[in-house]
């Protein structure tokens, strides 16, 4: 309705009762389908995953990394498992630090320590 009102004010275009029926149907059809997108697309992100852990191939270690965070201690935890091609266990470490910060450096930063690691044992 705005539309048509604009177009008449500032253009001087007059325009039919159905022209604005037929333009606010597709607008709000539009509109509809991206809330609808935009639910699904939450919903796909919300639902976890299917995660299986595989063997690594013969001869070479797997080293799975992961980091808790806690705000009330103002720290990031990181835990540090390797197995090896039998999937047994070989290390494990676990390690905080300061101060706690959002999930994706928490990882990044558990990542980089892992390596640190890695090398340092030689692995």
């Amino acid at each position: 309705m705005w539309q048509s009102r604009n177009n008449k004010l500032w253009r001087n275009q007059t325009e039919t009762a159905f022209a604005v029926y037929d333009r606010a149907c597709k607008v709000l059809t539009e509109w509809q389908s991206a809330q609808t997108e935009q639910a699904e697309s939450t919903n796909r992100q919300l639902q976890p995953a299917e995660i299986k852990w595989t063997k690594p191939s013969l001869g070479r270690y797997k080293c799975n990394i992961d980091a808790s965070f806690s705000p009330d201690l103002n720290k990031v935890g990181i835990g540090t498992c390797i197995r090896d091609d039998q999937g047994r266990f070989v290390l494990a470490k676990t390690e905080w630090f300061s101060p706690t910060c959002d999930v994706e450096m928490g990882e990044a930063q558990g990542l980089l320590h892992a390596f640190r690691w890695v090398r340092d044992l030689q692995l």
